[in-house]
């Protein structure tokens, strides 16, 4: 009796341990679905079908290219390695023999939908559709355009089946890291991150592609359209410590934009000082020191309510100090004024260090590779969430790339 109950509570002991293992092995499965449910959203066109997918784009560019009104169009594919196909929209007037060319780049990161978006609204105005045909009529006597509506496209369909913090490309690079070697973060090549810059400067076959484009064209304006900030960037990108030589053209040209098409609610200036990290490797430091190019820009035109206060404090803060500057050129200042202002501008650079400091930390702390964001969290900072809005977005920024080369052509003649 004795024997057979030792038997027993032994093997309520090993039925016990084997329930315990196997219930924690169910809570880790569990909570690694959780974990992938998170991070994978609803394919786009069930969450959000007012987007287009990468073959819409492709489509409707097409058919644009054969019955654009006013202007000659032209869609082409630049082939790559990796069965990568990319599109490039031309759009010029021959009549016209337009000096000025403009080279927008769309989608370099694959999240950012609402770029390529703004891309196939751009390219219906040059082609006489839509509110903005009559500005981009007389825009197209004096630019021609080459755009590359979607610069990441092998990746983009993992955004589209639900992966909506799908930054990188087909190979885990950020396009937007690999121009080159001369400034790249080599550190950070094959970590995973979603910066990951690649093994090598133009080792994807999408970078090889854009620079050969750039090389070809040397375009006057070059712009680079992102999401998930709110700002306009110049050079540099890889430093905050450096300007270039034409910045003061640069900056003539933007701050009208700024207040025009985002009420003087985003920044603009050098990208790294704009965006508080450096961005060695991205496309506009290699297109403005390799080309010539005078007007590069990064444009991030949008990104959601909870992300987007900190760019508009900063576009205050810019706005306040212009608007000091201006008043101490209309009348002399007091002592007193001086003395008071002296000691408000140092309390402000404390702050602004601080707060500098923090988003750093910040950034290099919790930022997390792709693969383990949320995907929510991705949708609420990188896409509008309503068709109405997405139409606001895709009008207003198409409006400005046009204001953008109107800009650039005044300044060109007066010179």
């Amino acid at each position: 009796m004795k024997s057979f109950a030792i038997l027993l509570l032994g093997g309520l002991a090993a039925s016990s341990c084997v329930d315990a293992a196997a219930h924690l092995l169910v809570s880790e499965l569990r909570g690694q679905d959780e974990r992938a449910d998170k991070t994978m959203g609803a394919p786009v066109s069930d969450l959000m079908p007012w987007y287009k997918t990468g073959d819409q784009i492709t489509e409707i560019l097409h058919s644009l290219a054969t019955s654009c009104s006013g202007a000659d169009a032209e869609f082409t594919t630049k082939m790559g390695a990796d069965g990568l196909e990319m599109g490039v929209f031309k759009v010029s007037r021959s009549s016209a023999n337009p000096k000025t060319k403009a080279m927008l780049v769309f989608g370099e990161h694959a999240r950012e939908l609402i770029s390529p978006e703004s891309a196939v609204n751009f390219a219906q105005s040059l082609c006489g559709q839509g509110s903005q045909s009559s500005h981009a009529a007389k825009v197209l006597d004096d630019v021609e355009f080459i755009l590359v509506p979607n610069a990441n496209p092998i990746a983009r369909k993992q955004v589209e089946a639900g992966s909506y913090c799908k930054r990188t490309n087909e190979h885990g690079v950020d396009l937007n890291r690999n121009w080159g070697d001369k400034n790249r973060d080599e550190s950070m090549a094959g970590s995973g991150d979603e910066t990951d810059p690649g093994p090598r400067g133009f080792s994807e076959p999408e970078t090889e592609i854009l620079k050969g484009l750039v090389d070809e064209i040397r375009p006057d304006i070059y712009l680079s359209i992102h999401a998930g900030a709110y700002l306009l960037g110049e050079p540099w990108g890889f430093t905050e410590t450096k300007t270039p030589e034409n910045v003061a053209a640069m900056s003539e040209v933007l701050g009208p934009i700024s207040q025009k098409y985002c009420d003087g609610q985003c920044p603009y200036g050098g990208l790294a000082k704009m965006i508080h990290y450096a961005n060695g490797g991205c496309d506009i430091d290699y297109v403005y020191e390799k080309t010539g190019s005078p007007y590069v820009f990064t444009w991030e035109i949008y990104t959601g309510e909870r992300y987007r206060q900190e760019y508009i404090d900063t576009a205050r803060e810019m706005n306040g100090k212009k608007g000091a500057q201006l008043a101490q050129t209309q009348e002399p200042e007091s002592l007193t004024d001086l003395l008071r202002r002296m000691e408000a501008e140092e309390k402000g650079k404390s702050f602004l260090q601080t707060r500098t400091k923090t988003k750093q930390r910040l950034g290099s702390e919790l930022r997390e590779p792709e693969k383990d964001e949320e995907a929510q969290d991705c949708i609420d900072q990188f896409l509008p969430k309503t068709q109405s809005e997405t139409q606001r977005v895709v009008e207003n920024w198409s409006a400005a790339y046009l204001e953008l080369c109107d800009e650039v052509v005044k300044k060109r003649k007066a010179e």
